[in-house]
């Protein structure tokens, strides 16, 4: 057997067939020895081993061996449905690859690239899996949901498993190779003790700042877990974006080495071209004035208005004609311009980016997306926020005016005070209660949500503040008419008076008195002590007082996210300097004295990562104000915002930007 003249396998390629003659046999083996035969046979574990398989990508891998369980799509995966989704897939396992970065809309197929990319490296490169999802629950629901039924359906990846119940808990799948760990970010243990070969980060910016107050952040320790397989490590991260300062915003910008779009071809010219936003376009309506206004969003997506209209040759598509392009379509480099296999194999990158929008997925009409942007136009800064996060996969960037009286008075246009434009409708008032008076805020308001502050000042007396509410009016410009305050807003804090009731009680007893049937509606407001859901909450009515006397008939308060409502401020007071929609603009004779009150408070960031307004000066009374009468024309307000007045919708005049800021 050490020196065989020929081995054979016949039909069967599991047994050997061996026939040995020895050159130089020793003294006592026989002169002329038969011929013998020995014959082996390879286990079902060494014949899986040994076979040499062709090389195939991720995407041809997915078609054969993936199943989905879940969602419209049931059964075999089909490239088909998301195209897009196939050259992300194959570059996952491309040999220079370490990192590969997702930045997406949500539910456009990102999750199940990934986890077809995880059930190839099951089959054809094994090594430990690390999941990393933002919270507890998230990772046991997508064990349970996703990734066991992600194996346990496909019979290729079936024929790995142990068959112990005890190997499939829910944060850890023991296959018969390799192991699969899920984690949150919220737990340092989890992240750490393990060698993994493949780590994936899974809504990174949904992660806390850090693991735990010992700990670095979840995706430093995750990242710490591959140094073992130094150099064919893969590491994926992929979310939706929130902001510029978010985890997966940072990674796309400052750690790939190239970011590709998807461009896809016009039916009609053949042109590529990658597809966005400012292209989906639809007919707007005409009233009788001759004004334009954009279709209802119910309307929008009921009759399908929306088209992409291509930037060559302005043909429109249809939702079924940008499937038909997508279908077609190749990922393309932003900066080089150069197609993603060829950069793949010219420049054998380390880390590359993808940033995937709503519009070019088959479950996103083209209506739906510009349904969405309609509603941010009334909808506030939170759906504009969310537009932009959740259809262009583009963070938020949160505008703040300059730490300079310059950088506020910029927004001073050429409006006289207490005169109301012309386009305007309503007026509303913010009015900030103190121990010795009131400081108050008047703005104006057309339908497209830009407005402008006709007045603002000091008031000594509760008998200023219902003069103010209740009977002074301002003249409008280019007719008679005058106008009343509508709406009002009442902070009810205060310290105590001389008579050693609070402020907060006196002006519970005053709304009692004054809040309805003098005109002006009026609500009494307080800042909230937690986060909320939206810009305001609507209390349940308080029976008593905070000394504990009764209010008949109860009294609501508005609890307030200051958070929220001062960004807003100023980013509206951006725009208003940019001369653009929906500004908050200042009237021509707004002071140093406004611009302190709204420098008295400046955004700063905390040791756990998180943003507040936190206040430096005495004197933020105005900024306060200006946030009240602004919560007070918004569509989360009782009774609805400023745009239920009229169903018209007009467009903006341009009016004059006077100053830049403060003249030498």
């Amino acid at each position: 057997m050490a020196n065989p003249e020929h081995a054979t396998m016949k039909n069967n390629p599991s047994v050997i067939s061996v026939i040995s003659v020895r050159d130089q046999a020793p003294p006592w083996f026989p002169e002329n020895p038969a011929p013998f035969k020995f014959r082996g046979r390879f286990s079902a574990a060494e014949r899986k081993i040994l076979r040499k398989r062709r090389r195939i990508r991720v995407s041809k891998w997915a078609q054969r061996h993936r199943v989905i369980t879940m969602g419209k799509y049931k059964g075999s995966w089909q490239n088909k449905v998301t195209p897009y989704l196939a050259g992300i897939m194959d570059s996952m396992a491309f040999q220079s690859i370490r990192t590969v970065i997702l930045c997406a809309a949500p539910q456009i197929g990102k999750t199940e690239a990934v986890n077809n990319f995880i059930g190839y490296c099951i089959d054809r490169a094994p090594g430990p899996v690390l999941y990393v999802y933002p919270d507890a629950l998230t990772a046991r629901e997508n064990s349970k949901d996703r990734i066991l039924p992600m194996i346990e359906s496909s019979p290729r990846l079936k024929s790995y498993m142990t068959g112990w119940e005890d190997d499939k808990t829910s944060l850890r799948i023991k296959l018969a190779h390799m192991p699969i760990y899920l984690a949150w970010a919220g737990s340092a243990a989890r992240l750490a003790n393990k060698p993994i070969r493949y780590v994936i980060f899974d809504e990174t910016d949904k992660y806390p700042p850090v693991a735990n107050k010992r700990e670095a952040d979840p995706i430093s320790l995750g990242e710490k877990r591959t140094i073992t397989y130094r150099y064919d490590h893969k590491i994926i991260k992929l979310s939706t974006p929130t902001t510029e300062s978010g985890p997966v915003w940072q990674a796309l910008t400052t750690e790939a080495e190239a970011i590709f779009d998807y461009h896809v071809p016009c039916w009609a010219c053949g042109e590529l071209q990658p597809m966005v936003f400012e292209q989906i376009q639809w007919p707007k309506e005409v009233d009788e004035k001759g004004g334009e206004s954009h279709p209802e969003p119910e309307r929008m997506q009921k009759e399908a208005l929306a088209r992409y209209v291509c930037v060559h040759c302005q043909a429109e598509w249809a939702d079924h004609d940008r499937d038909r392009a997508v279908s077609k379509g190749i990922w393309i480099g932003r900066n080089s311009g150069t197609r993603l296999a060829r950069y793949l194999e010219t420049e054998r990158p380390r880390k590359i980016g993808f940033h995937l929008p709503s519009w070019i997925s088959p479950f996103v009409s083209l209506s739906t997306v510009a349904a969405a942007f309609i509603k941010t136009l009334t909808g506030g800064l939170a759906r504009l926020k969310d537009f932009r996060n959740a259809h262009q996969a583009w963070p938020w960037k949160q505008i703040t005016m300059s730490a300079s009286e310059s950088g506020i008075l910029a927004a001073r246009c050429d409006l006289p005070p207490q005169k109301v434009p012309e386009e305007a409708v309503a007026l509303t008032a913010g009015i900030d209660v103190q121990l010795r008076g009131f400081w108050f805020a008047v703005r104006a308001w057309a339908l497209d949500y830009t407005s402008w502050l006709i007045h603002y000042g000091f008031l000594p007396l509760w008998a200023d503040v219902e003069t103010l509410l209740f009977e002074t009016t301002y003249p409008k410009e280019g007719s008679e008419t005058r106008l009343r305050i509508f709406r009002a807003a009442i902070d009810t804090g205060g310290g105590k008076t001389g008579s050693g009731i609070s402020m907060t009680e006196e002006t519970y007893w005053w709304l009692r008195k004054n809040q309805r049937g003098r005109r002006c509606r009026v609500w009494g407001t307080k800042g909230s002590s937690r986060a909320l859901a939206g810009k305001l909450n609507i209390g349940k009515p308080l029976e008593r007082t905070p000394s504990g006397k009764p209010l008949p008939g109860g009294i609501r308060i508005i609890s307030v996210d200051t958070m929220q409502v001062k960004d807003a401020y100023h980013y509206h007071l951006q725009r208003a300097v940019d001369d653009l929609a929906q500004g908050a603009y200042l009237h021509a004779d707004t002071g140093v004295d406004y611009a302190n009150h709204i420098l008295a408070e400046e955004k700063e960031i905390d040791d756990r990562g998180n943003e507040k307004w936190v206040q430096k000066r005495a004197d933020n009374h105005l900024f306060d104000c200006e946030c009240l009468a602004m919560l007070c024309a918004d569509p989360e307000w009782p009774g609805g915002g400023i745009h239920l007045l009229s169903q018209a919708d007009r467009p903006r005049p341009k009016r004059r930007v006077i100053s830049n800021g403060i003249e030498n």
